[in-house]
């Protein structure tokens, strides 16, 4: 069974994971849609047509697409060609490749090891993206979402208060 995850939809920085996993054999690919990219669902469709090609997924092999609406146009792409499609939350593998994949890009920008996802709190953490991001002395270019604005409150918090919150990732980061 293939299981199509996706991860960083909703963070303003950074591309928007997505991924293919093979549960038998535990092969996975990752697919990123930029951060510059507007039409989010259309290119991953795109994306995923393409993949699937390049794959040769057959019709034999089910396919487990997570809830997500950036999946619904490739749910019905598959359907019209009779694929095996069936639409639910992904097992806890497929879910920690596309995270953790996430993850890692974050912090190849410079995010905090230190500072975790914790019980699927997105909202707070992406709040801390924010934090983060705007305390950085110089932040980096072309990864921002252009889909996306970061959290208002935030913003003007770290604009703020720049020395804070400079000390407080200096201090995560430290242990």
């Amino acid at each position: 069974m293939l299981e199509i995850d996706d991860a960083g939809g909703g963070c303003f920085i950074g591309p928007e994971v997505l991924v293919i996993h093979r549960l038998e054999t535990k092969e996975a690919w990752y697919l990123m849609i930029p951060p510059s990219v507007v039409k989010r669902v259309e290119y991953a469709t795109t994306l995923l047509k393409k993949a699937f090609r390049d794959l040769g997924v057959t019709k034999e092999e089910p396919v487990r697409l997570c809830r997500g609406e950036i999946f619904d146009p490739f749910q019905k792409y598959l359907e019209e060609r009779q694929y095996q499609v069936v639409r639910e939350k992904v097992s806890a593998s497929t879910d920690q490749l596309a995270e953790t994949k996430f993850m890692d890009i974050l912090h190849s920008y410079g995010f905090p090891r230190e500072l975790a996802l914790e019980q699927r709190n997105y909202h707070d953490f992406y709040e801390m993206v924010a934090f983060w991001y705007y305390s950085c002395k110089q932040r980096k270019k072309g990864i921002r979402k252009a889909r996306l604005q970061p959290p208002y409150r935030a913003r003007r918090i770290a604009q703020k208060y720049p020395h804070l919150f400079r000390l407080i990732f200096a201090e995560e980061a430290a242990g």
